[in-house]
């Protein structure tokens, strides 16, 4: 199974130290947050239901933190 949860790479902005260092604190949050999601599943619940566990993998795809 596989998903998407795309976040614009902070590592690929140029520009000022300051904006570089923004673009790191704006995505450390939402990448926290997902992986956060993540382990809060129900697996057990999900175990079995490929529908539901990718649903919920899009998802949480969505978070922005």
């Amino acid at each position: 199974m596989r998903t998407h949860w795309g976040v614009d790479d902070p590592g690929h902005v140029v520009g000022t130290e300051e904006e570089i260092e923004k673009a790191f604190e704006e995505t450390y949050p939402i990448v926290r947050a997902r992986i956060e999601a993540f382990l809060a599943l129900p697996l057990n619940e999900l175990n079995g239901d490929k529908v539901r566990f990718k649903a919920e993998l899009d998802r949480i795809g969505t978070l922005l933190a």
